[in-house]
């Protein structure tokens, strides 16, 4: 509200600037050019205060006009800026070196130079802006805070239904608007500065020259800027440079014995949006210093935790591919990372191709094994692809929002965040759990939660306020909710034979909190949670484990009971076993890197289903 504020008080001043100029009314110029240099400069001043002085953003979700505290700020601000400029102005008189002298009659040549140049400063300003855009919504957050090639390739080519408003207005309001501000400021100023001669003691024509010249040359930063934002580098070795690393270290499930228990058990897996360990307090193996996952934390003393660390609780490094929501269940199930889909597979997207249809997964082998297969999630299935993935491998059902919908759970117009919220999520996955356990064959029910979602998450009207900042109290009342399901599942006459699975389904995109946190990005780590399972070794190496999401796939099989002939399926290693996983194999940097590029064996075999 805000920038809009802003721009509508800007085109006020700009639309009758240009006509005064146009026109070659002097007086009306200088006084208008005046009043529309103070706009900018104070809402700069303003924008600098609220940055190092406040500490605040200017724009967010929660600033709002209305808010007292803010207003008073925003006034405060204002007031500091206009007393500087009015006391630049009686002793510097700063404004008359913009005074224009004598205006020239506008040319077409110099209507069009201004235009392109304006242009320039559009995209300069769009690709910058959109770059941290894309950085904060799609980026992986480890290990550099940069945006992976096939991230964001893949998430511009997949189905956007079911998508957060918040997701679409977020770039409205930000690079959009912000670059729009961007061309209608700038070109009424190119065009004053090409047409005019000011009072100040340089030429007209030195300072048309140094108008086109600064104005390029920011520009060119700005683009510059943009591209090691989102590794232009990176894109251009994903496109030139093959590996051929994942076919050296790939295990295909077709042509290894997995052999199931004569009683199968049953599977609970919930994936729970932005789950990590740093979220957990120091002394216990988190990068807080308060546990926002108190239940989880004392959960883990009753299962099992897979840590990097010699602590309590650790977590999973995230690697290239497998840091956002689809990925991490494709890691999760496949052993696989994800990638950029190719001209003749776009990831099911049309009835002519499935999604990773040479890819064997944890679905499939639970379908072959009998087992009933749910997934149940508060957001349209569709987004993202996660549809196509889950009903085309294994013969999963999909209980989405809109099947709540459908099913009448919800009324037809219930909206809230991306769907419906997760306190109704755990209750649905009651009903769910007992139609299932009704029949007398074994079930794997899927969960996916969305509170915890970035922007700040999703505050519910029962989530108690313990915290100053929205998403700490998202993330405890998560943690909660949780936690209330997990004890519920205990009390039923199934849970003897049933395992839960507790994990993150990626690292958290709300950079913003965990750096006010001082959590360093190279320490986060997603959590995992295996709760009665049947391993009666107790020398399982559950601490300083080097490992991905992707070794979840194996490691989930063996928590249900299944012996896995060489304790490895995908890239996955079952971490039960004593295997060294492919990261303590090859360190980080080299399986990150070389997932990290493109690799003609997996198009071929998982994208292409070539024989």
């Amino acid at each position: 509200m805000i920038y809009i504020s802003f721009f509508v008080t800007f085109i006020g001043l700009v639309i009758p600037l240009i006509n005064s100029f146009s026109h070659e009314n002097l007086a009306r110029t200088n006084y208008l050019l005046k009043c529309l240099l103070n706009l900018l400069i104070t809402m700069g001043g303003i924008i600098l205060i609220f940055k190092y002085v406040y500490k605040l953003p200017l724009y967010s979700s929660t600033a709002s006009p209305f808010d007292f505290k803010f207003t008073m700020k925003f006034l405060i601000a204002g007031v500091i800026i206009e007393v500087i400029l009015g006391l630049l102005e009686h002793f510097f008189h700063i404004f008359r070196i913009f005074e224009i002298k004598a205006i020239r009659a506008i040319r077409p040549r110099t209507f069009v130079k201004a235009s392109l140049f304006s242009l320039l400063v559009f995209i300069g300003v769009f690709l910058y802006l959109s770059s941290y855009w894309a950085t904060d919504i799609f980026g992986e957050l480890y290990p550099r805070g940069i945006l992976y090639p096939e991230q964001i390739i893949y998430n511009l080519t997949q189905p956007m239904e079911g998508a957060d408003q918040q997701f679409f207005l977020s770039f409205l309001s930000g690079p959009l608007l912000k670059s729009i501000m961007s061309l209608f400021v700038s070109f009424p100023i190119l065009l004053i500065m090409l047409n005019s001669t000011f009072s100040g003691p340089f030429s007209k024509k030195v300072v048309s020259r140094a108008s086109i010249g600064i104005t390029s040359i920011l520009s060119i930063i700005l683009i510059v800027l943009a591209g090691i934002n989102i590794d232009a580098v990176g894109f251009y070795r994903y496109f030139t440079s093959s590996s051929d690393f994942i076919e050296k270290n790939y295990v295909s499930p077709n042509q290894t014995k997995i052999s199931f228990p004569k009683k199968k058990r049953n599977l609970i897996y919930i994936y729970v949006e932005s789950l990590e360990s740093s979220n957990i307090d120091k002394l216990e193996g988190g990068q807080l210093s308060e546990n926002l996952l108190p239940g989880l934390t004392n959960l883990a003393k009753e299962g099992i935790n897979f840590s990097d660390t010699n602590k309590q609780v650790g977590g999973a490094h995230q690697f290239s591919g497998t840091g956002w929501t689809i990925a991490g269940m494709v890691a999760q199930t496949a052993g696989l990372p994800l990638k950029v889909p190719t001209a003749e597979n776009n990831y099911g997207q049309s009835s002519k191709n499935k999604f990773l249809p040479g890819a064997t997964t944890l679905n499939d082998i639970l379908e072959k094994e009998g087992y009933q297969q749910t997934i149940l999630m508060g957001s349209d299935a569709t987004f993202g692809g996660r549809r196509a993935y889950f009903s085309q491998h294994g013969d999963v059902k999909i209980d989405d929002y809109l099947t709540a919908k459908k099913d009448k759970r919800i009324p037809k117009d219930y909206h809230v965040w991306w769907g419906y919220e997760d306190s109704k999520l755990f209750d649905f996955a009651q009903d769910d759990l007992t139609t299932l356990s009704a029949s007398d064959k074994p079930f794997n029910l899927t969960m996916l939660t969305a509170n915890m979602h970035f922007p700040d998450g999703y505050p519910e009207k029962k989530m108690p306020q313990k915290y100053g900042e929205q998403y700490a109290n998202v993330i405890n009342y998560n943690d909660t909710q949780i936690v209330d399901f997990v004890n519920w599942v205990k009390k039923q006459p199934f849970y003897d034979n049933t395992t839960i699975i507790i994990h993150g389904d990626h690292l958290s995109m709300d950079q913003d909190f965990y750096t006010s946190q001082n959590v360093p990005v190279d320490k986060r780590r997603t959590f995992n949670l295996i709760l009665n399972a049947p391993i009666k070794n107790k020398n399982i190496n559950d601490k300083q484990r080097m490992f991905g999401t992707f070794d979840m796939f194996p490691t989930t099989l063996a928590a249900i009971g299944a012996k896995i002939d060489g304790d490895r399926l995908g890239l996955g290693t079952n971490l039960f076993s004593n295997k060294a996983t492919i990261p303590e194999k090859y360190g980080f940097d080299k399986v990150n890197d070389e997932l990290a590029l493109t690799s003609k064996f997996y198009n071929d075999k998982f994208i292409l289903n070539k024989k």
